[in-house]
């Protein structure tokens, strides 16, 4: 009686044993299937792709609105979704799983990935699929403005963009470099490009400063007709600015880049960085994404001047953060990686 009692015990013990694995292994398994960051490697394309840009009219937003099209002939069971963001707040938005696809300027990406500067913690869930154009920090004044150097905006009004852009934290680094702040100017004026054109030629701020790519429409049409000046960086600020952040790379305005500009303005220039979500967009669709981005450059240069030099050596060449898996495989394909 006792050894049958024994067996059945055991018997039921192995049982619920056999059961606890059985569970397990049908959770590991539902679990590797999610295209969360919890989970495995994402396997179908989000139905909805959300796409992090810029302000509408500008060039990020513009481009995107273009590539979405392209995206359609790819990802035809897909829509695309643009949103306006900025270079903070797509990478803030690839971490929270937001944006399936984003632009940014370089400098942010070290500094997401260490949680610097404007992240409180490390965003580690995207990849690079291009690098694709400089935006140079400009610093512009009127013409015929005193304004010489950085040093000479004490006392000025200056707009910096909009608050919390990379314009103001570009400005906000050179001004700390410098043993300056905002106390030391006359007043901040938080503006997009076009209205801070406006307020420039109407005198009503002495100079504005941001991360843009050259030329920028607004500021050529100025030149032509009020005319303005750019103002170039200390080489000491320019090294500075690398060394605490290689986003930061030493960059050239060459003179006639503006109509009325004769002489080469020494400043930094982030690269634009076109970014995907780990988590979101499987290995095969980025690689279907980087290929329609890069033989489709054509058609990103119509849109700007800016993307003149763009293609696939110019991308591998200049690459910023870690490149996606199925970005390398395409220029791998193609032959212009090892």
């Amino acid at each position: 009686m006792k050894k049958f009692i024994i067996f059945v015990i055991i018997s039921v013990m192995v049982a619920l044993t056999a059961c606890s694995q059985e569970s397990s292994n049908d959770a590991s398994t539902e679990e590797g299937s999610s295209n969360g960051s919890g989970g495995g490697e994402p396997t179908e394309v989000p139905s909805e792709i959300t796409f992090g840009a810029a302000t509408v009219g500008g060039v990020w937003y513009t481009i995107a609105g273009a590539m979405s099209d392209k995206m359609k002939e790819i990802f035809p069971d897909s829509s695309v979704a643009i949103v306006e963001g900025g270079s903070t707040a797509n990478l803030l938005g690839l971490g929270d799983g937001t944006f399936d696809i984003a632009f940014t300027n370089g400098e942010a990406i070290s500094e997401a990935n260490n949680g610097t500067g404007e992240f409180e913690e490390p965003i580690n869930n995207f990849s690079t699929v291009a690098t694709m154009y400089p935006n140079p920090v400009q610093i512009i004044v009127r013409a015929d403005s005193d304004i010489q150097s950085v040093e000479d905006l004490k006392g000025k009004k200056v707009s910096p963009g909009i608050r919390g852009y990379s314009g103001e934290l570009a400005f906000l680094r050179i001004l700390d470099i410098l043993g300056m702040s905002y106390d030391d100017l006359d007043g901040i004026e938080y503006t997009g490009t076009e209205e801070a054109a406006n307020l420039l030629r109407d005198k009503h701020i002495d100079a504005w400063i941001g991360n843009l790519a050259a030329p920028a429409a607004t500021w050529q049409e100025m030149d032509t007709t009020v005319g303005i000046r750019l103002i170039s960086l200390d080489e000491d600020v320019i090294d500075q600015m690398y060394e605490q952040n290689p986003g930061y790379v030493p960059y050239t305005i060459e003179a006639g880049t503006y109509p009325n500009q004769d002489e080469d303005v020494r400043t930094v220039a982030p690269y634009t960085v076109l970014l995907v979500n780990n988590d979101t967009m499987p290995e095969d669709a980025v690689y279907e994404f980087t290929k329609m981005v890069v033989e489709n450059n054509d058609a990103w240069s119509t849109i700007s001047s800016t993307l003149n030099d763009f293609d696939a050596e110019y991308s591998v060449e200049n690459n910023t953060g870690e490149m996606h898996p199925g970005a390398e495989r395409y220029y791998k394909e193609i032959g212009v990686m090892e």
